[in-house]
């Protein structure tokens, strides 16, 4: 097993990755840490001799499934920490975490989550904004009291700050791929409302972040987007609902885009 001095820069910031994330593919890691490679295939090359380095030292494991899509051969592998790898990002005094036996419905809604933050790496790279933070579940959960003194609990997939020279662009990011029910997601965006009424977000950030959802389709977009206007308690310009497709536009801060919605009007 490798030392830790005997890591690179770049060796505990995949680790630290894989962390954040729980799973991530070749090409994930790639994309953010291989960038710089004239090529893909120089790129792709380079990142599977990294990654068989770590596998090698017990740093990092691969789940015997594969992931859909495009993706074939040694990019379509998903990776997580081995034991050696959690055992040296796992901070002091918690618990160990487990990452080779997940449900086919939970490792579907990680791996967007981690295409969504990949996107956005790439996008802030040729776009000119930075991305100053993003928080993943847990740290994205926040407990409060509604105005009825009922227990809530706001668990965002992704929270994002992007900023420029000019502005500050908060979002709270919802991926959703279709399994669950529109009620079930407007259940969700009541629990945003009742956040917002809290004050405690406009208290930690300045303003209260956007939400935008992320839906597989067009049609889902329709319906989703109906169901909060439809919904008298539902602030409708506190929710964005768009397909991956119009992410980038939509996520880029609002003088880089003037299409953008500014976070601190809502």
């Amino acid at each position: 097993m490798l030392l830790r001095t005997e890591l690179s820069v770049r060796d505990e910031e995949i680790l630290a990755f894989l962390n954040d994330h729980r799973y991530a593919t070749t090409t994930h890691l790639r994309d953010v840490f291989f960038a710089e490679h004239a090529t893909l295939t120089a790129g792709t090359r380079a990142c599977i001799r990294v990654l068989h380095r770590l596998l090698h030292n017990r740093l990092i494991a691969r789940l015997e499934r594969r992931v859909g899509g495009t993706a074939r051969g040694s990019a379509a592998t998903i990776w997580y920490l081995d034991a050696a790898g959690e055992r040296l990002t796992r901070p002091e005094g918690a618990r160990r975490r487990r990452f080779a036996a997940v449900s086919t419905p939970f490792l579907a809604h990680t791996l967007a989550v981690t295409d969504t933050h990949v996107a956005l790496i790439q996008h802030a790279r040729s776009s000119g904004f930075e991305i100053e933070r993003v928080d993943l579940e847990p740290n994205t959960w926040r407990s409060f009291l509604t105005r009825a003194g009922t227990a809530g609990i706001l668990k965002p997939d992704l929270f994002v700050h992007l900023t420029t020279d000019d502005y500050d662009d908060l979002w709270y990011l919802e991926i959703d791929l279709g399994t669950e029910s529109i009620p079930v997601l407007l259940a969700k965006c009541r629990t945003y409302a009742a956040y917002k009424a809290t004050g405690r977000a406009q208290t930690e950030h300045g303003v209260f972040p956007g939400v935008l959802w992320i839906v597989p389709t067009p049609r889902r977009v329709r319906r989703l987007a109906d169901a909060i206007h439809a919904d008298p308690a539902l602030p409708n310009r506190l929710f964005t609902v768009i397909t991956p497709d119009e992410f980038e536009v939509t996520i880029s801060p609002a003088d880089t885009d003037p299409s953008s919605p500014r976070k601190e009007e809502l």
